[in-house]
């Protein structure tokens, strides 16, 4: 039996240490630049960093891929190539795409160049990921996190291309690819400036009781009982779950630890006079429970999500994966989730649910 790759994120190069000193097979990292849905400030890597990555993970007998994942226009197109570029100069081991005049100028100028399509890319059928394979030979596609174990078994046996699932991290409830809330709100789409996470939109209106988020002037959150401590205000809802820090003189917008998406707006209930959150609660994609039914189906590599994570993410999601994935092998009919894993889990998502996503059913 072939063993599952563990693939990691990774927004700069301690991350990647972190994540192959914690048994990552692959670690995924996106340039400084537009290319890539999490281009924000003091995340990913420069050139030079992006070399010692690949240098990183060559020394292991690693991988180690280049995301340039977003949807360029017509004055971008050549900034996406020159990237494509830079990819292939560093000896990365592949890139991950989602538009298509990216795979077809990998195919004909660096025909060598392994091309795995991104979850943007939406592939949710055997039948599109077979014709990427067949027009652009793409080696591996990521699957959108919209299929239940069933579909992807099916995709598993109707396709030779390495399918890839996401096994930890934040789910999102938009179809990967396809997410027009944001843009609704915002006027930018989420699939060429990754706008649902972009701070630039984020402002905060305060009082003496409370502080409202804002995306774009849309009120999202409203968050009560705030305390304050010497260095920063920490402001908690009534739940816990929701915080974000300031300076004293101001808020720091370039640092927000509470990250409201638009589908994650907290309203009131007016019928009900409860406060909750309209689409999507605060929930984080676990497949440890179920992740000897997904390597039976035969699915090629498990994905961490979470580029825009600190490194500890990065070494610590990689240690859990890597301990369950190595659990399974040691012995399949026997494996078992470990409790304990419940705690460090929480640990990196604090006051969040754990799901198994729609891997179980819709």
């Amino acid at each position: 039996m072939k063993k599952v790759q563990l693939r990691c994120p990774a927004g700069n190069i301690e991350a990647v240490e972190g994540a192959f000193n914690s048994g990552a097979d692959a670690v995924y990292i996106g340039f400084t630049s537009p290319t890539n849905l999490r281009n924000f400030s003091g995340l990913n890597l420069n050139y030079e960093d992006a070399r010692r990555a690949v240098e990183l993970a060559h020394e292991r007998d690693k991988e180690l891929y280049v995301v340039i994942n977003s949807y360029p226009q017509k004055e971008e197109i050549k900034s996406a190539f020159s990237s494509i570029d830079q990819a292939v100069d560093l000896g990365v081991d592949a890139v991950i795409v989602s538009d298509i005049a990216n795979m077809e100028y990998i195919s004909k100028t660096h025909p060598d160049l392994p091309i795995h399509c991104s979850v943007q890319t939406g592939s949710s059928n055997a039948e599109v990921i077979n014709f990427w394979k067949d027009n652009f030979d793409v080696e591996c596609v990521v699957l959108p996190r919209v299929l239940n174990v069933d579909e992807i078994e099916h995709i598993v046996k109707n396709t030779t291309v390495e399918i890839e699932v996401f096994a930890l991290g934040s789910l999102c409830t938009s179809y990967p690819g396809r997410c027009h809330v944001s843009q609704y709100i915002t006027g930018e789409s989420t699939n060429t400036k990754g706008v649902c996470t972009s701070p630039k939109f984020l402002k905060f209106k305060e009082n003496e009781q409370d502080v409202t988020l804002l995306l774009n002037n849309v009120a999202l959150n409203k968050i009560e009982d705030c305390q304050s401590c010497d260095s920063v205000y920490q402001c908690k809802g009534r739940a816990g779950s929701d915080v974000v820090k300031h300076r004293k003189d101001g808020w720091d917008n370039s640092f927000i630890v509470n990250k409201r998406h638009v589908c994650k707006g907290q309203f009131v209930n007016a019928s009900l006079g409860t406060k909750g959150y309209v689409m999507h609660d605060h929930v984080i994609l676990n497949t440890l429970g179920i992740l000897s039914r997904l390597i039976e189906i035969g699915v090629h590599a498990f994905k961490i999500e979470g580029r825009q994570r600190p490194s500890v993410y990065s070494r610590e999601s990689a240690k859990i994966m890597r301990e369950a994935i190595d659990l399974y092998y040691s012995n399949p009919e026997k494996y078992q989730y470990k409790p304990e894993w419940d705690v460090a889990v929480a640990g990196m998502f604090p006051e969040m649910n754990s799901s198994v996503g729609p891997y179980l059913g819709r």
